[in-house]
């Protein structure tokens, strides 16, 4: 696919968990997390200067808990050019990616492989060792071989907790899978596209 196609095919402006998804540090960028920190540090700062006769220290507690807060939409600031790197990455590939905005928001976990017409597919024998390689977590859930698909789930579990980690893990996932199992397959079995579901 081109630029513009590929372009074309993902959100024009990403929401700030699609911007922290490809990024190593977009977790960073929780605005619920930093809240969550801000209000803690509030909390034990007002318990720790209840007594103070000095209005500097309830100053010092008012700064510390903003820090979070800061950190977070700097770190949104930051990762603005996301969509850009996402661009690149998808025109490099050999072969589309379609609905990547549902991976880019935390929703998808599994990918459809669709092989051209009349290839075989690698069977599940072949292919689950090469996915052991990159984590134990991955399966191949399921083959079509009538129509040249097959399945693979990812495997990441959502975190409660820090959400914008679990996507920056199942991008990662994916980008290793495409990048180290699924373009060398491409090239004895060629690759039409990839569906995320």
């Amino acid at each position: 696919m081109d630029r513009t196609e590929v372009s074309e095919s993902i959100a024009e402006r990403f929401t700030r968990v699609m911007n922290a998804t490809p990024a190593p540090l977009g977790v960073l960028s929780d605005l619920g997390a930093a809240t969550v920190l801000a209000g803690m540090v509030v909390t034990a700062g007002f318990f720790a200067v209840r007594r103070a006769e000095d209005t500097g220290a309830l100053y010092a507690v008012l700064v510390l808990a903003a820090v979070p807060l800061v950190v977070s939409m700097g770190a949104s600031f930051w990762l603005r050019d996301s969509r850009e790197r996402v661009v690149e990455w998808l025109t490099s590939l050999p072969f589309p990616i379609e609905n990547m905005n549902t991976l880019l928001a935390g929703l998808g976990d599994t990918i459809e492989v669709v092989f051209a017409p009349g290839v075989p597919i690698p069977s599940r024998a072949e292919l689950q060792p090469e996915l052991d390689r990159i984590s134990d977590d991955m399966l191949v859930t399921g083959d079509r071989p009538d129509e040249g698909v097959l399945q693979i789930r990812l495997g990441i579990i959502d975190s409660k907790r820090l959400p914008l980690r679990s996507n920056h893990e199942r991008w990662k996932r994916l980008v290793a899978l495409v990048e180290q199992v699924v373009i060398p397959h491409a090239k004895s079995s060629p690759v039409v596209r990839i569906y995320v579901v």
